[in-house]
């Protein structure tokens, strides 16, 4: 989406040949091959490696050449198409061309990734050519603002996956376990059920408290709490709890009264067959704004780009799952809101993307980074410098169930947000 300091600039940037740029303009980016009829959708168009370098800079670009002129009539003519890089990250075009490359979840990962396999994931390369597109303009004459170097927005999100540890039903189940000496002893089952303090996985009060003193730093208008709600169970994935239920309801308005934000979190089978969206946001609560609807989907499960076709009609205006699993960074190469581009059908989607760029259970998971809290802490802190240097949004998912004793959620998260705190003040 574009700043407002920078509209208009684009009737001074051709995208083309050189012989059909008008005279007014002071960029000429020469086109690639990638969009010719007979190539795209191929192959042929996933970026050779390695990356070339664009000139005089140590930033990658996908496709033509590290090359730059200056004709006589003073414009640039850049034949590094940065445009064609753009549409194949934003697009998530890569993952069209390869529908083989998923994991059992149905995922395409981090490590199938050419833009992480030549070790450029954790760098916002989209924004970086955005602004190495306006320095160019700024060689040319053209005066423009100084781009600011802050947090646009800061996302701080909650997926719901498990709001308790124990239903009535499992609580019980597990006493009956306890007094047969079958399966793992869990302490007071029934305690936890029927006193929420006694619950490992009701973690709200400390995450209000926490994501509270960002908005009181920040203000409300820069820093949004949004929990994503399961409503419905098509698959054992989903580990749903009734969400009518009187113990979720009351949960839920303790939430609405702290000011946050709520969105669908798109069920595990929602992801495979997204027809099914349609039925899961009508088992929303009333009270959640289906105006300006959001979702995350349940494992990050985005099977397919053209899947957001389906979304688009159920009615969710803004979806924030486009992170990778895997890995922290930046999926889709942005740290900024956009509308989606369908590779499939060359068109802009009415769905605005927010980019995830950091998910707790990557960072620690055994199967994904497997980093320590240290290592999790200094890899954030690079991303969260970057989101902030491009004057982009911060988006952080964090799960209420990962709060608890045995992980080291709980002090990577109060470590993180200590640094964006003290980031205010610099």
């Amino acid at each position: 989406m574009a700043d407002g300091q920078n509209q208009g600039l684009e009737r001074y940037v051709f995208y083309g040949n050189l012989e059909s740029a008008p005279t007014y303009s002071k960029i000429v980016i020469i086109k690639s091959n990638f969009f010719d009829d007979d190539i795209y959708g191929t192959i042929n168009t996933i970026p050779k490696i390695p990356f070339e370098l664009l000139p005089q800079t140590d930033i990658p670009f996908l496709f033509g050449q590290s090359r730059l002129d200056k004709d006589e009539q003073g414009r640039f003519i850049l034949y590094a198409d940065i445009i064609a890089s753009a549409y194949f990250m934003l697009s998530r075009y890569e993952e069209i061309i390869k529908p083989d490359c998923r994991d059992r979840y149905g995922r395409f990962l981090a490590k199938d990734s050419i833009v992480f396999e030549q070790g450029c994931g954790f760098r916002p390369l989209v924004d970086e050519w955005g602004l190495y597109l306006r320095n160019l303009l700024r060689d040319t004459g053209i005066i423009l603002q100084e781009e600011k170097k802050e947090f646009k927005r800061i996302y701080l999100t909650h997926d719901i996956d498990r709001p308790f540890f124990f239903s009535f039903k499992s609580s019980i189940k597990q006493f009956i376990k306890n007094l047969i000496h079958y399966g793992n002893y869990i302490e007071n089952p029934l305690s936890a059920y029927f006193r929420n303090d006694k619950d490992p996985y009701f973690t709200f009060p400390w995450i209000v408290n926490q994501d509270n003193q960002v908005k009181k730093i920040y203000g409300e208008n820069i820093v949004k709490d949004i929990y994503f709600i399961i409503t419905a169970r098509f698959s054992k994935e989903d580990k749903y709890y009734p969400i009518n239920s009187r113990k979720y309801k009351k949960l839920l308005k303790i939430l609405k009264n702290n000011n946050a934000d709520f969105g669908l979190h798109v069920s595990h089978e929602g992801g495979c067959n997204p027809k099914n969206i349609d039925k899961e946001i009508k088992l929303l609560p009333r009270w959640v704004d289906k105006e300006n609807l959001l979702s995350r989907h349940h494992f990050l499960r985005w099977m397919e780009p053209e899947h957001i076709n389906q979304m688009e009609s159920a009615g969710i205006k803004e979806d924030f799952t486009l992170g990778y699993a895997d890995s922290v960074g930046f999926r889709v190469g942005t740290c900024k809101p956009y509308y989606f581009i369908n590779p499939v059908e060359q068109t802009v989607k009415n769905i605005i993307i927010h980019p995830l760029e950091i998910m707790e259970r990557s960072l620690q998971e055994s199967q994904y980074m497997s980093l320590n809290e240290d290592e999790a802490f200094n890899i954030s802190k690079k991303i969260i410098e970057q989101v902030k240097k491009y004057n982009g949004e911060l988006v952080i998912l964090f799960h209420n169930s990962s709060f608890t004793d045995d992980l080291y959620f709980r002090s990577l998260y109060k470590r993180l947000l200590e640094l964006i705190n003290d980031n205010k003040a610099i």
